[in-house]
């Protein structure tokens, strides 16, 4: 699986709906709608344009962060940090998929043991979202893997180039989100995208 995680302010397009549209195009297995610094009206609007977006292009949406916008909308699944699922916990019942954040293996395990659905680790290599930090590694991620039995998303750093390798480490799939936001042809790096993951996966 291939996820999609939005960031407006590296848009290539002007419009970042005309950029979602066509990272839409592209076919990813899911868009993360991740603008943590918009007020719940201005992040509503957004998410009510990409769910339509989304269901256009017969794409999963999901909401980072925002629950009683995510829990209003129907989709039944949310993104969120550790520490957000914790505090939310009773809010976190009526969705069926929790996608969590996690940077280590205690948070891994920490976040199962809680109830998440499906873990994102990262960053696994150097990435822009995270200028400076270090990435930690495949060993790293190969642990969380065999430490947990729900799915693992690799994130931070993820190219046609490295893709394989987070496959090859366990990951059930990968969230890219400079790769995809930056493109002025978001298909064509999906395209090689998918080729690498598909390889290692047979």
């Amino acid at each position: 699986m291939i996820i999609a995680i939005t960031d407006r302010k590296i848009s290539a397009m002007r419009d970042f709906l005309e950029q979602l549209e066509a990272i839409a195009y592209s076919s990813p297995d899911m868009i993360i709608l991740r603008e943590k610094d918009l007020s719940d009206s201005e992040y509503r609007y957004l998410a009510i344009e990409c769910q339509r977006i989304c269901s256009y292009h017969n794409i999963k949406f999901c909401v980072n962060s925002y629950v009683n916008i995510a829990g209003s909308l129907g989709d039944g699944r949310i993104q969120l940090s550790l520490d957000l699922m914790k505090a939310n916990a009773e809010k976190l019942k009526q969705f069926e998929e929790i996608w969590v954040s996690v940077h280590s293996l205690e948070e891994a395990e920490e976040a199962e043991a809680a109830g998440a659905t499906h873990l994102i680790y990262g960053n696994v290599f150097e990435t822009t979202c995270k200028p400076g930090a270090k990435g930690r590694g495949l060993k790293a991620l190969r642990e969380v893997c065999a430490a947990v039995r729900i799915p693992v998303f690799a994130t931070g750093g993820i190219d046609a180039d490295n893709a394989g390798l987070v496959i090859e480490a366990g990951c059930e799939g990968v969230c890219v989100r400079s790769l995809l936001m930056t493109a002025d042809n978001p298909h064509a790096e999906m395209d090689a995208l998918k080729e690498k993951i598909v390889k290692k996966k047979k």
